[in-house]
């Protein structure tokens, strides 16, 4: 992953009402159980924990695209090396990686 810029420390509603933001309703949700629709995600979530969001890029072999990660965070605010990290990317962007 390659990060573009410095992350930011919020809530988890909070983190997804601002990407929704910026990519809308129907921007995927990249995560390791199943992906699904930003909108989708947004309805099923629950809105306290802490996360810090992180702007860089997923990729799929040699294609690139940008993406917004978010990482969420233990109680003591450090980040979580689970693997619980959800990316989100464009459906224009999702299609290009190659995904339904």
């Amino acid at each position: 992953m390659t990060v573009r810029s410095e992350g930011e420390k919020m809530n988890l509603r909070e983190a997804l009402e601002e990407i929704r933001q910026e990519y809308g309703n129907d921007a995927v949700v990249i995560a390791s159980e199943r992906d699904r629709e930003l909108g989708d995600f947004i309805a099923e979530a629950v809105g306290g924990q802490e996360v810090w969001l992180e702007w860089g890029e997923v990729n799929a072999g040699e294609i690139s695209v940008p993406a917004t990660h978010i990482f969420f965070l233990d109680e003591d605010g450090f980040i979580r090396h689970d693997g619980s990290v959800l990316s989100v990317v464009s459906p224009r962007d999702y299609e290009v990686l190659g995904r339904p």
